[in-house]
C-alpha cells in the first residue's frame, strides 16, 4: 500500500515539475519583464473566459495570447512586424494544439480589423503614448480594457542617461497623470521583479551573441551590444521596471 501511495505522489510531483517547466518555457518567449504568473493573475482579474476576444499589437511570439488561451479559453489575434517572432509563435501554437489564436506578420500601424475586442494589448509604444492609445482603442469594445506595456522609472528623478537611452522614461506619478489626461485610469497592474529583469536581460544577450556569431567582424554590432549591457547594469536594473497597465475609461 505504501508503495502505491508513493507512486501516486511521485506522479503528482512529476506533473508539478512538468507544469513548472512549461511555465519557464513560456517565460523564455515573453519579450517582457512581466512573468507568466502575473499575466495569469491579470487575466483572472480581467474576467477572461471562452467568450473573450483579445488583440495583441506588437505581440512578439504571441505568448500572452497562448497563455490566456490555455488558461481561460480565449480567442485572439496577435500582430507583429518581426517575421521570425510570428513564425516561431505559430509553431508553438501548433505544438500546443491551439487553433483559437492567429498570429499575423504585419506592421501594426497598417493592420485593419473590423472585430471589436474585449482587451487590446499595446506591447510597444508607437511614436507616442497618445498615438499608441489611439491605435489600440480603435479595436476595443466600448467597455473594453486597454493593456499598455511600458517601462517606468522607479525613482522620481530619472537619470538623464536612462531617459535618453530608452526614449522617455517616466516615474509612475507622471505616467498616471499622462494616462488620466488621455481619459484613462489604471484599473489593473502587473509588473516584474529583479529575477524577471535577469530573465529578460539574458534572453536579449543570447539573441545578440547569436547574431555576432554569424557576423563576428561586425565591430559596430559588438560596440552596440557592449553599450547596451553597460546601460542595463548601470541604469536600467537600479532605476527601471516594466509593467502591463490595465486602463479603462469612465
Amino acid at each position: 500500500m505504501s508503495f502505491i501511495n508513493k507512486s501516486k505522489n511521485t506522479n503528482i510531483e512529476l506533473d508539478t515539475y512538468k507544469n513548472r517547466i512549461n511555465e519557464i518555457e513560456d517565460n523564455q518567449y515573453l519579450i517582457s519583464m512581466v512573468p507568466v504568473e502575473e499575466i495569469l493573475r491579470l487575466g483572472y482579474e480581467l474576467g477572461l473566459n471562452e467568450n473573450s476576444k483579445v488583440l495583441d499589437l506588437c505581440c512578439g511570439y504571441g505568448t500572452v495570447l497562448k497563455v490566456w488561451s490555455e488558461a481561460f479559453n480565449i480567442s485572439g489575434t496577435g500582430v507583429d512586424i518581426c517575421k521570425d517572432f510570428v513564425h516561431t509563435g505559430k509553431k508553438r501554437l501548433r505544438e500546443s494544439n491551439i487553433d483559437s489564436i492567429k498570429l499575423i506578420h504585419e506592421d501594426v500601424t497598417k493592420y485593419k480589423d473590423d472585430t471589436k475586442y474585449d482587451v487590446a494589448i499595446c506591447s510597444e509604444t508607437i511614436d507616442s503614448i497618445e498615438n499608441t492609445f489611439q491605435l489600440g482603442e480603435k479595436f476595443l469594445k466600448e467597455s473594453g480594457t486597454l493593456l499598455y506595456q511600458k517601462v517606468y522609472a522607479t525613482v522620481e528623478d530619472v537619470p538623464k542617461e536612462l531617459d535618453e537611452f530608452d526614449g522617455g522614461v517616466y516615474p509612475l506619478t507622471k505616467l498616471n497623470k499622462m494616462f488620466n489626461d488621455l481619459g484613462y485610469y489604471i484599473t489593473h497592474f502587473a509588473t516584474g521583479t529583479e529575477n524577471d529583469w535577469n530573465r529578460y536581460y539574458t534572453w536579449s544577450v543570447r539573441r545578440d551573441i547569436n547574431k555576432l556569431r554569424k557576423n563576428p567582424n561586425n565591430q559596430e554590432q559588438q560596440e552596440r551590444v557592449e553599450y547596451w549591457n553597460y546601460m542595463h547594469f548601470k541604469y536600467r536594473m537600479p532605476y527601471e521596471n516594466q509593467a502591463l497597465f490595465g486602463l479603462q475609461k469612465l
